[in-house]
Parts: structure tokens; C-alpha cells; sequence
């Protein structure tokens, strides 16, 4: 979505059923590659940089895979809903 400069979003795009579900295989994925990489200290360092966010790679696993459940429901109760 895109962001003007003060912040506010300036709308929106449109994701149909196929690339959502794409999204949500791409979050299935970094959700367990997040969890296999959990506990190395290299792999902790670098989520610690580049995602300060969570609180470590566990966490960051939790909140992916979550997100992938999440759509894949959405996509689930809005798959054959036909809109005018």
C-alpha cells in the first residue's frame, strides 16, 4: 500500500485468492526458517539487527507462522465469494 510523505496510507491494492495464498506460503516458509535457525548465535545476531522488533528468532517464528494461519483463513472465508 502505498505511503505518502506525512505517513497516512493512500490506499490500497487489491489481492486476489492466488497471490494471497502466495503471501501465505512465502510467511509458511520464513516462519520455518525462522524456527530452524532459532538458537544459532549468528542467526540470533542478525535478527536482532535486521528485526530488533522481536525478541529473538522463537518469537519472530510465533508471530510468521501466525500470520500465515491468519491469512489462510481469510483466503479460506473469502474463497468463492462472488462480488458484484
Amino acid at each position: 500500500m502505498p505511503v505518502p510523505a506525512n505517513g497516512t496510507q493512500a490506499g490500497s491494492v487489491p489481492l486476489d485468492a492466488v497471490d494471497a495464498g502466495q503471501v501465505a506460503d512465502l510467511l509458511a516458509d520464513a516462519a520455518a526458517l525462522a524456527g530452524a535457525l532459532a538458537g544459532q548465535p549468528g542467526a540470533e545476531a542478525a535478527c536482532a539487527e535486521l528485526a530488533g522488533d522481536w525478541a529473538g528468532l522463537a518469537d519472530l517464528h510465533i508471530a510468521l507462522a501466525i500470520a500465515a494461519a491468519d491469512l489462510d483463513e481469510a483466503i479460506a472465508g473469502h474463497t468463492g465469494t462472488l462480488h458484484p
